[in-house]
């Protein structure tokens, strides 16, 4: 990939400096023979409009949003396909001749990563997870569409059966019902799709919970190994860590944009590679 290839994506959101999608996605390119630059730009909502009409212009055919635009940017698509309006957040842009369209790539790419680094089988699997937030919802409709019998655990009930019923009224393959924390005992997935345990110590359930039989997956990946994962590593379960989703999340990006799946393993040591520099 030459220096002066032409800008063909980007992330926006704000602050996005942080964000590993430059590294992700240029490995995918790299891996695919596609020569063109993603970058990283930083955006608020007010500079939105401006934003998009800009990247339209220099000939972008994709762009990956990230907070706080995730639900801002609906207002200024074209199309907004079902899963993204259902969700009420966009975090994959297509764009071309019909103009901008929306898409929602989170909760495939966890479904994804549980299969394909979890090696396991979501049709009929019973699979808790932890959260109702807009992970959450991602999360459990990819899930029950793959055939899983969902069970939300939540701290605030209300909000797990919010989630719940809006997605039981979608009908789908599977099934969605609200749980608490002794449903990790039976089932055989656990995803945590909240925040707790970002950059902390933090448990977002009880370890005597956990079992050998469980693939976990957490969706927070800083830091890599977190207390749920290096709990349940520790009782023989197989873990599956946050920057696989994000991986996958990406890979169906990249889908949506080029119709290629690319590497998930460049993408990966393009990730570690990225984290490595930053904690010099």
């Amino acid at each position: 990939m030459t220096t002066d290839a032409p800008l063909i994506a980007a992330v926006i959101g704000s602050p996005v400096t942080h964000s590993l999608s430059p590294a992700i996605h240029s490995a995918a390119f790299v891996s695919a023979g596609r020569s063109g630059k993603y970058t990283a730009i930083d955006c608020t909502p007010d500079e939105l409009a401006t934003v998009l009409a800009e990247l339209t212009a220099r000939g972008v055919v994709g762009v990956s949003v990230t907070m706080p635009l995730k639900e801002e940017i609906i207002a200024h698509l074209d199309q907004v396909s079902p899963d993204a309006r259902f969700l009420n957040a966009v975090n994959c842009v297509v764009v071309s001749s019909s103009g901008l369209a929306g898409h929602n790539t989170d909760g495939e790419g966890c479904c994804d990563a549980l299969t394909e680094q979890g090696h396991t089988n979501l049709h009929d699997a019973v699979v808790v997870v932890l959260g109702a937030g807009g992970t959450a919802r991602s999360v459990a409709l990819s899930l029950v569409r793959r055939g899983a019998h969902v069970v939300v655990v939540n701290r605030t009930v209300e909000r797990a059966s919010e989630l719940v019923t809006a997605v039981s009224a979608l009908g789908a393959r599977g099934t969605i019902r609200v749980g608490t924390e002794a449903d990790v005992e039976g089932a055989s997935i656990l995803v945590n799709a909240t925040s707790v345990g970002m950059n902390s110590s933090e448990m977002p359930m009880s370890a005597s919970r956990l079992h050998s039989g469980l693939v976990v997956l957490d969706a927070v990946y800083s830091p890599m190994e977190t207390a749920l994962l290096a709990a349940a590593r520790g009782t023989g379960a197989t873990v599956v860590d946050g920057l696989w989703m994000l991986i996958q999340q990406a890979r169906h990006q990249q889908m949506l944009w080029f119709g290629e799946n690319p590497s998930a393993e460049a993408m990966r040591v393009a990730a570690e590679q990225e984290l490595s520099r930053r904690h010099k």
